[in-house]
Order: C-alpha cells, then sequence, then structure tokens
C-alpha cells in the first residue's frame, strides 16, 4: 500500500528539494516528494502517516564497523568502563571475568573471553596481566581484549594453548608478545581458529541481535569489515534465516577475495543488489594498529612512549611493502575496491604510495574510491594526495570523546591531538569522507558521531581541535549522502529522492535546531528500511 509522510520536517539531503511537505512511498521506494496535495495526487489511496512534528532524514549508512563482531561481543563479558561498562580498573576487569563464568557453562574447549577494557582509563594506567587473569582461572584458557581490538591479555593456560611459552617461540608476522601476557595485532587476531568462544549456532542468533541494534540507532545500511571465510559464512546463515534488517555490506580479508568477488567492479557488485540484505563489497587490508593502545604507525615517536621501549618508539607496520603492493596491485587489475585500515600517519603513508604506485603501474584511471578507514594522524599533505587520487576518509570521530584527552596528554601531545580526524581539512580539498564508529569498538550511534564531529569536546570537556569542527549538515551529509556514495550506492540511497530506496530514520528533534551540545541527546523513534519500520522506540 502506499503511505504518504506528513506533518514534519524532512532533511532530504537532496539539493534540488531540500525540505517538501509530504513525501509518498510506493513499493518501498520513494514515490515523490512535494507538498501534501501533490503527493495525495499521486497516490489518492495512500494511507496518510502523521510524523507529528518530528524530523524525517535519509537511513544512517556506516561508514565502517564490524556487525558479525558486534554479535559476538554480545555473547562474552563486557569489560567496558563506565558509562558503557563497569570495568574502571584493572580489579574489576579480574570481577567482571569471575562473574561471567559463575553465571555462563562454557562447553569443553571454550575459552572464557571478554572485550573493551580501557587502560587508559585506569587509575594506573596498566594493561591487566596474565597473572591478573590467572586469578580469574588457571585452568580455563582466559583472553581480555583490548577496547581498540588491537591487543589482548591472555592467563597462563592460554598462553600454553597458543604456544608462547618458554623461552623459543614463534609469533606471526606483525605481532608482538610480551612477558606480561599482553599480546599485540597479529599475536591473536592470527590465531582466532584457536581461541574458542560462542558456538556458531549462539553467534547466528546473536547477528539478528546486532542487526536490531543497528537499526535502533537509526542504521539502515551496516558495514562489516575484514570478513572471513567463518564470519562469511555465519553472515550468510544469518541471511538465509532473515535475520538481517539493514543491508549489509562485507569487505573481505584478501584471500577471501578471489572467491567471492566475481564481478568486477564495484558498480558491478552494486547493481547486483543485496541477497537477503547481504552483499560483497569489497576487500579490507590492516597496515597498522590503534593510537590508544599505541600500535598506530607514526612517523615522529609517540608523546608518552609505552614502558619499555625506546624514546623513538613510533609504532609498527604489520604487513610488508611488498605484500601491500601485491594486494594492492590485485585490487586494481581486478577492479575491487579496497578499505584499509591506517591509524597513523606512516601508515596512511604507505597506503598512499603503494596505491599510487599500482595506479602508475598499471595505468588504471578507473576511480575505485579507495577507503582509508580511521585515517586519525593524516597530515594535509597527504590529504592533498588522496583528493588527486580519488581515496575517501572514514574518520572516527568517537576518539576525541573518548580518547581526546588520552591523546592529549599521552598519545600524540597537544598539537598533533588536536588534529586527528581533521574532518575541516578534509571539506576544504573536497575529499570526500564519512563517520563510523568502528562498533564493537563504540556502539553504533550515528548521533553521537555528528555530535563528537560538530563538537569536538572531550570526556574532560576539552575542545580538541576547534578548527577542525564541522557543520551539523555537514556531518549529516557524511552518514547520508557520503555514505553512499563510499559504497558505489549513491543512486539508490543517501537522500530523500524519487526512484531511491524508502530508507529513512525518525528523529525526535530536528539536529538543525536544537544546541549543538544537545545532538547526542536526540532519540531514534523510527527506522525504515524500504518502507517497512524495523525499529520502533
Amino acid at each position: 500500500m502506499d503511505k504518504i509522510l506528513y506533518h514534519g520536517t524532512f532533511l532530504t539531503m537532496d539539493e534540488s528539494r531540500t525540505e517538501p511537505e509530504a513525501v509518498l512511498i510506493r513499493d518501498g521506494m520513494i514515490g515523490g516528494t512535494g507538498t501534501l496535495e501533490e503527493m495525495k495526487a499521486l497516490a489518492p489511496d495512500g494511507a496518510l502517516w502523521d510524523m507529528e512534528g518530528h524530523t524525517v532524514l535519509p537511513g544512517f549508512i556506516d561508514g565502517h564497523s564490524h556487525l558479525s563482531a558486534v554479535a559476538y561481543q554480545l555473547l562474552i563479558a563486557n569489560l567496558k568502563p563506565s558509562p558503557l561498562g563497569t570495568c574502571d580498573s584493572v580489579e574489576d576487569v579480574v570481577q567482571v571475568l569471575k562473574t561471567f563464568l559463575e553465571t555462563h557453562s562454557l562447553k569443553p574447549g571454550q575459552w572464557l573471553l571478554g572485550m573493551g577494557y580501557d587502560n587508559s582509563v585506569f587509575p594506573e594506567g596498566v594493561h591487566p596481566t596474565k597473572e591478573d587473569l590467572d586469578r580469574v582461572s588457571t585452568e580455563i584458557p582466559v583472553a581480555a581484549t583490548h577496547v581498540s581490538g588491537h591487543l589482548c591479555v591472555v592467563n597462563t593456560k592460554g598462553l600454553e594453548l597458543l604456544g608462547y611459552t618458554g623461552d623459543h617461540f614463534t609469533v606471526p608476522e606483525g605481532g608482538v608478545v610480551e612477558p606480561t601476557g599482553l599480546l599485540k595485532e597479529q599475536a591473536f587476531l592470527g590465531k582466532n581458529g584457536v581461541m574458542q568462544g560462542p558456538t556458531p549456532e549462539d553467534v547466528v542468533k546473536a547477528v539478528g541481535d546486532a542487526s536490531e541494534l543497528y537499526a535502533s540507532y537509526g542504521l539502515t545500511t551496516v558495514h562489516d569489515g575484514k570478513v572471513t571465510e567463518g564470519q562469511y559464512q555465519l553472515l550468510k546463515g544469518a541471511a538465509s534465516m532473515g535475520l538481517l534488517k539493514n543491508d549489509v555490506v562485507m569487505y573481505l580479508i584478501p584471500e577471501l577475495a578471489g572467491q567471492f568477488l566475481t564481478e568486477q567492479g564495484p558498480e558491478a557488485l552494486a547493481a547486483k543488489g543485496y541477497e537477503n540484505h547481504l552483499r560483497p563489497a569489497g576487500v579490507k587490508l590492516f597496515l597498522d594498529g590503534s593510537p590508544q593502545g599505541k600500535t598506530a604507525w607514526l612517523s615522529e615517536p609517540y608523546y608518552v612512549v609505552p614502558d619499555g621501549e625506546k624514546p623513538d618508539y613510533r609504532g609498527f607496520p604489520v604487513q610488508t611493502e611488498a605484500y601491500v603492493m601485491d594486494i594492492m596491485r590485485t585490487c586494481v587489475k581486478n577492479r575491487w575496491q579496497i578499505n584499509v585500515h591506517a591509524n597513523g600517519d606512516e601508515a596512511i603513508e604507505q597506503m598512499i604510495r603503494c596505491y599510487q604506485s599500482v595506479l602508475e603501474e598499471t595505468g588504471s584511471e578507473k576511480n575505485l574510491r579507495p577507503v582509508i578507514i580511521h585515517c586519525q594522524t593524516v597530515r594535509e599533505d597527504q590529504l592533498d594526495r588522496m583528493k588527486e587520487i580519488g581515496m575517501i576518509a572514514s574518520f572516527f570521530l568517537d576518539h576525541v570523546y573518548y580518547w581526546g584527552d588520552y591523546h592529549y596528554e599521552s598519545v600524540l601531545g597537544p598539537k598533533r591531538a588536536a588534529r586527528i580526524s581533521p574532518a575541516r581539512s578534509a571539506l576544504e580539498r573536497g575529499v570526500s569522507f564519512t563517520l563510523h564508529q568502528d562498533s564493537p569498538v563504540a556502539p553504533p550511534d550515528v548521533m553521537g558521531a555528528v555530535h563528537n564531529a560538530v563538537n569536538r569536546k572531550t570526556a574532560k570537556g576539552r575542545v580538541l581541535g576547534a578548527e577542525q569542527t564541522i557543520t551539523v549538515m555537514e556531518a549529516l551529509k557524511a552518514v547520508t549522502v557520503n555514505g553512499a556514495y563510499q559504497i558505489f550506492e549513491e543512486d539508490r540511497k543517501g537522500s530523500i529522492a524519487a526512484g531511491k530506496a524508502a530508507d529513512l530514520v525518525i528523529l525526535e528533534k530536528n539536529p538543525l535546531t536544537v544546541p549543538k551540545d544537545e545532538l547526542r541527546e536526540i532519540r531514534v523513534l523510527e527506522t525504515i528500511k524500504s518502507g517497512d519500520t524495523i525499529f520502533r522506540l
């Protein structure tokens, strides 16, 4: 049945018709926008849908996250600090893990897993140790993953199962094992087959719960970055069971690309559409770690180097130059879009350098819209080169709120910290950018991302780089129009216009008229996917 939305403020993101009086939904698509009388003329039998004065925008489009990891996190111990959890010290981490073990039945061989601890807020500022986790259990392997997802502490039993005991053991390239039981990057990321968690059946169901969580924040299109074969099958299973409420684009690890990216060109992949709300979109590659974990690869040393590191410590790469060149060469030749995780400016430099070299080597002139994910410490000169190549930046502005003070005081120092995620500089150069929360690192709270991009205020109230703030409308475009452009779906998503999908979010208040320091308080009242409600408060 046709539906006519009226009595609301419609922020269409369509410059040809910015605030119509009414919107027509027909067969899951936008049938038209205009006055209420015009829409009634187009659909005489259309059902009238009163927006009751609320604000309607295009459905939000995720810039980057990990849907399957969000599902996984719903099943393990929550080690996040206040206000997202209760772990504000190492002792809190130990007690939460103990309680989880007492209240959950683990199957034989299953690890006790937790995620989200943040040593930057602990009174001592130190990570938990293997001895701390041995207090939870000496018989069951225990692992606590850092909020960044780039560090993990494992107890003695876990280290034994991973093969990290004695004086001589092999660590995967791009990884570090510290005597305290702290594992960095590939030291644990490359061991997923050993660290057994919840059963696949439980995780498949949790994917549906995670999809609903995203919908509750107004997201109608979601990312899953760095999809392994196991995660691919997991998502396919959830999709076939009808558990996905939002569209999900998958960015695959390089080893899977040839198997599942059968159509050449991101336009072809987008045009093929979704199967049960799921489709592959491109390749995901990691080049470094995280700034708050002090594993991001910088060109200059950390402001306060980690204990045990040399004064010139500046993080490290996780891939060889030859490997990065090979992956990018494969992507360009096959016309695959690539999303590259790069936080530090040296990792960003590697991305730009290698991609530019491959373009010159192949003579390719096709703009495949390569994306630098996070792009935290990108420099002005690098933004200039990104513009020339057609690279997109996806900024994690929540870093300003959650870790801005830590960046200012310990990670980067005042000068560099003021420039993290430089959205204004990107705008001035015409570099397209999106916003994301890297969920499960932070909740997929889109209005929170908008708030942080507009205000750039830390948890302690410090304004971090006022010159890099952007307007509310610019931030809203980043999570709608620009989000659609990033995934080659700008012809069917991102704005409220005739012929596009009826993906909408209804907000309690108008972001353009509320005080900017109240943006994060705006509630999502309803989320609509292809004309049907997938969330209602």
